[in-house]
């Protein structure tokens, strides 16, 4: 029996379930050799996509459709260095702000042109408090937007800002640049289900909870792509779509269940790509709740499980153990050797719990996660670890990706598992999630030393002083265990063997491939 039918037959439920989406978005199984000039990217482990407007933008799956409809003043290239994409240059002025000259001949969807006043209205649209973007971190530095003429823009920063070029890519960052003209006559709420960008690809069809089309822009300033369609279905168990990938019914996965990759590599129809990820997973703690508002129980719980073994028992050994805040790619920042209270200590652990205010029972907690695969499974190994050690009254609550993050967000939780894909600066895995005003510090963690930290970092420009910062910054917030660290994570795809042009990064990039891709 062969590795591709194994699969087909353990997920067989999943795999029904995935083809009933499948065929009410009008997919079906195609003849291997056929010849099509579209092509079926399914985003896999998430059923949801909420908004299209970069600026309102938070999750996975939205970016995975926006790097294919917009793009940013920069973006990552094929080694994730930083190059112009809608900036045909820039330069770093004295005190940090940077000067953009746009490429001519741009044009957004809607034929209009890109002009420095559309860059300057996306921006201060961010900044703008009414907007409440989830993403105004990224350009919270920014003073002004200075047009200069047509093609000529300066941002301009009230202190130097070392994140600032990372935060304009097109990638997960919300700064896209938009047309002012079509976003003023549609309205927010208009342009978000139905956007308009300059990106190789403009919005066909969506059909929420099922997926979307995108066609090509054929005015595309990069070229047009050759591949003039891509079909997106939503599919919610990654196993599913490992199941509709090997029967024909799509493409490509936006990511992989690690227990079948070792099966899957040596599948000869398939490809799987994999490396290490820019990613950190980690346990969300609401530090307004008891019991999580002692640091003490809090100090206990990240000492009552094995990172390691939820390396091999979650992630089937596709990652590694994480006792800091930022992932080894990210160098001098990765703390290698961790920290005493992020490491498996049983003794230590019930040490801690007997200072705590709370005992080990007294109040339940639910962790809250979602769907049945790897996510569900952190959540089970981590609440089964932490009982057996502590003693505690931890269990599993199971709903969907949506209500998960929506619940974190309100604060409606006491504790979850959850994650950041980030990229390659040190400020979106600390600066975002303990701050006191990071946008992703669920669990209201406040330090007036460790912001002080933070801030001196962001507006470090040597790498090295800054990792310094950030290093001090990370020893001193780890002792309050303001989150959970547990492991990063490989970042996988899988295409069928006639899908080329597919480059992989370590941010888990998606949509921002379409146009370089072939179906042979």
């Amino acid at each position: 029996m062969n590795d591709a039918f194994r699969i087909h037959r353990r997920d067989l439920l999943g795999g029904l379930g995935a083809a009933a989406a499948l065929s009410a978005f009008g997919y079906g199984p195609r003849a291997a050799m056929a010849q099509t000039a579209s092509l079926r990217a399914a985003i896999t482990g998430y059923g949801v996509v909420n908004t299209l407007d970069p600026a309102k933008a938070s999750l996975i799956p939205e970016f995975y459709v926006i790097w294919s409809l917009f793009n940013g003043l920069l973006k990552f290239d094929d080694t994730m260095k930083i190059v112009p994409d809608l900036a045909e240059s820039y330069r770093i002025l004295e005190g940090g702000s940077i000067e953009f000259k746009l490429r001519a001949g741009v044009t957004f969807h809607d034929g209009s042109p890109l002009t420095a006043d559309d860059v300057k209205f996306s921006l201060e649209r961010l900044l703008d408090p009414a907007t409440a973007s989830p993403n105004a971190s990224k350009v919270a530095a920014v003073d002004h937007i200075e047009v200069i003429d047509d093609l000529t823009v300066v941002v301009r920063t009230k202190t130097p800002f070392a994140p600032l070029l990372t935060f304009l890519t097109n990638a997960r960052t919300g700064t896209q640049i938009l047309p002012r003209k079509a976003f003023e006559a549609m309205g927010a709420e208009a342009f978000a289900r139905k956007p308009v960008g300059t990106g190789p690809y403009k919005l066909a069809s969506w059909d929420v909870g099922s997926g979307l089309k995108i066609e090509a822009n054929e005015a595309y300033f990069g070229g047009a792509p050759t591949i003039k369609t891509v079909e997106i279905p939503l599919i919610a168990e990654e196993a599913s779509g490992v199941t509709a990938l090997l029967g024909n019914q799509i493409d490509l996965t936006s990511t992989v269940p690690t227990a079948d990759v070792p099966q899957l590599m040596r599948n000869s129809a398939v490809t799987v790509f994999r490396q290490p990820g820019f990613n950190v997973r980690y346990i969300s703690i609401n530090l307004t709740k008891p019991p999580f508002n002692d640091v003490h129980f809090r100090r206990a719980v990240s000492m009552a499980f094995q990172r390691e073994a939820m390396v091999q028992t979650v992630l089937f050994g596709e990652g590694e153990p994480l006792r800091g805040f930022f992932p080894p790619l990210l160098g001098a920042n990765h703390t290698a050797a961790g920290h005493s209270v992020t490491g498996f200590d049983p003794a230590a652990a019930k040490e801690e719990l007997a200072k705590s205010k709370y005992g080990a029972a007294e109040y339940p907690v639910e962790v809250l996660t979602w769907g049945g695969g790897w996510w569900k499974r952190f959540a089970e190994i981590f609440v089964a670890q932490v009982n057996q050690v502590l003693g505690t009254k931890f269990s599993v609550s199971v709903t969907d990706s949506n209500a998960a993050f929506a619940r974190q967000q309100k604060g409606d939780f006491t504790a979850g598992v959850w994650g950041w894909l980030g990229m390659i600066d040190p400020d979106e895995y600390m600066g975002d999630i303990v701050h006191s005003a990071g946008w992703r510090n669920y669990g209201k963690f406040k330090n007036a030393e460790v912001d002080g930290l933070l801030e001196k970092a962001r507006a470090e420009l040597d790498p090295a002083t800054r990792a310094r910062l950030y290093n001090q910054a990370e020893a001193l917030a780890i002792e309050e265990v303001p989150i959970i660290p547990c492991f990063c994570s490989n970042i996988h795809n899988l295409l069928r063997k006639n899908i080329k042009g597919f480059v992989q990064k370590p941010y888990s990039n998606f949509g921002d491939q379409f146009a370089h891709m072939s179906i042979v």
